[in-house]
């Protein structure tokens, strides 16, 4: 059993608001999700509390965790950075992060996971969504949806013409399929993939030769190889100082004409000027979930075109998703308890890999 469980006595009907325990650091949107789940007088026998973070400016935020001393942080979307120089407390309490959304690098310093704090985020709970929307996206753009309210509007002055013809759709059999990264999204969208009989190949740098022999999935040389071979490239590669702005337009160039690119993972690996700058030309085709800014402005040029698809940062956890996210969370949270092995372990190697 771990210190956490030993400390501290069971929980009462109301939370105890005390030093230590479990503190839930998280913003309305995804709290709402999380209590919906969480049942602490089955599960946890520590205090635990809530912390209003939506009220808190960075310096309340920072004397809050000196105040409460949490052993365990629950965080998600909208939590504030833990500081730095938190990260550096002599006698530091904090032994997990238990963080429910992806990326946490921009919540948690690399010293905390040094100094032997555990971090978790959401693993492969839900890479599922991330895959199924990159396919409904390539799936889409193969058949021409962002055109087909301009032909229904103008269906009866294409009588003469098959509308398959007019749209000039294609089918995904058969085409050659590319992802740039090989993490668990990747490799879930191959998995996905596998029925409809493309071509797989991917080329992410630093991944060991067997990973992709293990997947069955022909590892490209490089990253020209990749787009230069490919009919569609679906993006999920990490951002970091390696991949960032590594897609560059004579990269892109390299696609065959009428070449479908996805991007599912990060807008900053992408020269996103020159692949605006292609679309536009009418060489490729783009369907993006992440965009360099968001919300998407109103004016952006890619919302003007029918050889473009843009989704509003969705891939992730869908809504009936978000409970298996919280479930996810809590389970790991209960193995720290029990001092058993937590799910979504997030080492230093994934820390500098990931976004």
């Amino acid at each position: 059993m771990s210190t956490l469980a030993q400390s501290h006595t069971l929980v009462k009907t109301k939370p105890v608001v005390a030093h230590g325990g479990i503190v839930f650091a998280l913003a309305p949107r995804i709290k709402r999700f999380f209590q919906e789940a969480f049942d602490p007088q089955k599960s946890f026998p520590v205090p635990w509390q809530w912390l209003e973070v939506e009220l808190l400016d960075r310096d309340q935020w920072e004397e809050s965790l000196y105040r409460l001393r949490p052993e365990v942080l629950v965080t998600g979307w909208g939590t504030p950075a833990l500081p730095e120089r938190y990260a550096l407390t002599d006698d530091l309490p904090l032994r997990y992060v238990c963080h429910l959304a992806g990326g946490v690098k921009p919540l948690v310093p690399r010293r905390l996971i040094e100094r032997g704090v555990l971090v978790s985020n959401w693993g492969n709970a839900i890479s599922y969504t991330i895959a199924e929307h990159a396919i409904l996206l390539v799936l889409s753009l193969l058949r021409n949806q962002p055109a087909w309210s301009d032909f229904i509007d103008r269906w009866h002055d294409h009588r003469h013409t098959f509308p398959c013809e007019a749209l000039h759709t294609r089918s995904l059999r058969g085409k050659r399929v590319g992802l740039h990264g090989f993490g668990v999204i990747a490799r879930e969208i191959v998995q996905m993939l596998r029925p409809f009989r493309v071509e797989l190949s991917a080329y992410s740098s630093g991944v060991s030769k067997s990973l992709f022999h293990e997947h069955d999935v022909r590892q490209a040389r490089d990253l020209e190889d990749l787009f230069a071979n490919n009919d569609v490239i679906i993006e999920c590669e990490a951002v970091n100082s390696h991949t960032r702005g590594v897609v560059t337009e004579r990269v892109l160039r390299l696609l065959p004409k009428q070449a479908i690119f996805v991007n599912v993972g990060r807008a900053a690996v992408v020269d996103d000027v020159a692949l605006e700058r292609l679309v536009l030309e009418g060489r490729l085709f783009a369907g993006l979930d992440v965009h360099r800014e968001e919300p998407v402005p109103w004016h952006a040029p890619l919302l003007t075109t029918d050889r473009a698809l843009l989704s509003p940062h969705v891939a992730g956890p869908t809504e009936d998703a978000m409970r298996v996210l919280c479930d996810f969370a809590i389970a790991n949270l209960l193995r720290f308890s029990r001092s058993q092995p937590i799910e979504g372990m997030v080492s230093l190697d994934v820390y500098d890999r990931t976004t």
